[in-house]
């Protein structure tokens, strides 16, 4: 009996013993969820704020792109102001309203733009701040939430830049080429002449003085008249200024010229173009070099002008006239105007770009100047093709060549062989289809073989 007790006694105490360990773990259990909810709603991580846009000046107009973020409770509040002394002017203002407790209260980030429209404001020129404050749906700081700031300074101004005009060519002819020297009252990240809606870049004169540019143009073969003619800068705020400026336009009569096309041409040259593009579409012989001719023209003449259009070197590494091909003939000249012939039908009608000349087969070709390789490989009508760019906008091609003996990138000066010619591309015999560029326009190459043009004309403002 005495046994019995003993161990009743013993189980109770065990019992005991055991409910007060379970008590024990549900308080920890119950004090660790109420710790982690409390750490969890009293996050102490600020919103982290970020502006993408260059906002180190402010012109009459501005897009600004800004990014807030918060991971944990998310965004309970976005103000974005202007401030300059005494003058504020609020940009953005964003409240939301509280979604819950336990999960993300407010949105976790806010990728926007806005524009300010500085104008209407009521800044002065010269220094402010953009500053942007973002507070979250945190518990901290007695349910104020955690508060970033952040600010960027600022220069407002809605001046735009003055230019004005020192020095230009006089002449001009459609394919011709020239210069325009201009002087601008500040510093200035966008500038150039614009000729009938086509922009050419301009280049540093440091030789000339502070804030003293050069662009170089070029007149499409087919220019009838110059009704825009004017140089445009654009500041650090992106304030546009321009100016007119004049040239006279002298008249150019162009040489017309017919080619015939045989089956033994269209046998040669279409195989090799078949096996160097995918373009041409499957069909008879006439209407594949039609394609070739026509849209494959457009195509390759387009990525020349890109090439020759963006990006040239500002500093002119060219010196004097440009060579040509030593010891050559001439046996088609630019802007001649071809009419094309198959079994006595006229079947086309199109522009030569350039200036053909033979010499003897897979003769040398060097650099018409000094020069670095923009472009060196195969290209459609064109062959096998390298381009040179001189600066300043200024660019060389040789095309049709059977051998390219230099790679993009490197420095080529006139003694530099950079290719033989051939018959690549639509070439019906071995030559050199010479041609020269202004900021993406083909030009005629015989003004850059004259050095007293070049010197009347160019060099005389450089």
């Amino acid at each position: 009996m005495v046994d019995h007790l003993d161990a009743l006694e013993k189980g109770v105490k065990k019992g005991k013993g055991k409910g007060a360990i379970f008590f024990i773990v549900i308080v920890a259990a119950v004090l660790a969820v109420s710790v982690g909810l409390l750490v969890k709603v009293n996050e102490r991580e600020i919103p982290r704020i970020d502006v993408l846009s260059d906002v180190a000046f402010l012109g009459k107009s501005k897009d600004i792109h800004y990014t807030v973020a918060d991971l944990k409770s998310g965004l309970r509040e976005v103000l974005i102001t202007l401030e300059q002394g005494e003058t504020k002017a609020k940009l953005v203002t964003k409240k939301f309203t509280r979604k819950g407790y336990l999960s993300k209260a407010g949105p976790d980030r806010i990728d926007e733009t806005f524009t300010v429209d500085t104008s209407s404001l009521g800044f002065k020129e010269g220094r402010a701040e953009l500053v942007i404050r973002a507070k979250d749906f945190s518990f901290w700081h007695l349910m104020k939430g955690n508060e970033a700031l952040a600010s960027w300074p600022v220069t407002i101004d809605t001046r735009p830049p003055q230019v004005s005009i020192v020095d230009s060519t006089r002449y001009i002819k459609p394919g011709g080429a020239g210069i325009v020297v201009y002087r601008v009252s500040e510093e200035v990240t966008r500038h150039g002449a614009m000729v009938n809606g086509h922009f050419s870049p301009g280049f540093p004169l440091l030789n000339r003085g502070e804030n003293v540019y050069g662009v170089m143009i070029g007149l499409p073969f087919d220019t009838a008249a110059i009704d825009n003619l004017f140089v445009t800068v654009r500041d650090q705020a992106a304030n546009e200024g321009k100016t007119a400026f004049g040239m006279i336009l002298r008249r150019v009569k162009w040489k017309v010229d017919r080619i015939d096309i045989s089956d033994g041409f269209l046998n040669k040259k279409l195989p090799e173009l078949l096996q160097n593009t995918s373009d041409i579409p499957e069909a008879g012989p006439v209407d594949q070099y039609l394609y070739v001719n026509n849209d494959m023209r457009i195509a390759n003449n387009a990525k020349i002008r890109e090439i020759c259009s963006s990006n040239s070197l500002p500093d002119r590494l060219w010196d004097g006239r440009f060579s040509r091909l030593p010891r050559s003939s001439r046996r088609a000249g630019f802007a001649d105007h071809r009419s094309y012939y198959y079994q006595g039908r006229k079947i086309d009608h199109q522009v030569h770009l350039g200036i053909d000349l033979a010499s003897v087969r897979n003769a040398e070709v060097s650099a018409a100047n000094s020069g670095k390789v923009a472009f060196a490989e195969y290209l459609g009508i064109y062959g096998n093709v390298v381009i040179l760019d001189h600066g300043q906008g200024v660019f060389s091609l040789y095309s049709h060549l059977s051998q390219i003996k230099v790679a993009v990138g490197d420095m080529v000066d006139p003694n530099s062989v950079i290719g033989l010619t051939g018959t690549s591309g639509m070439a019906g015999g071995d030559h050199l289809h010479f041609g020269m560029l202004v900021n993406g326009v083909f030009v005629n190459p015989l003004e850059w073989w004259d050095s007293h043009w070049l010197k009347l004309n160019i060099l005389v403002f450089l």
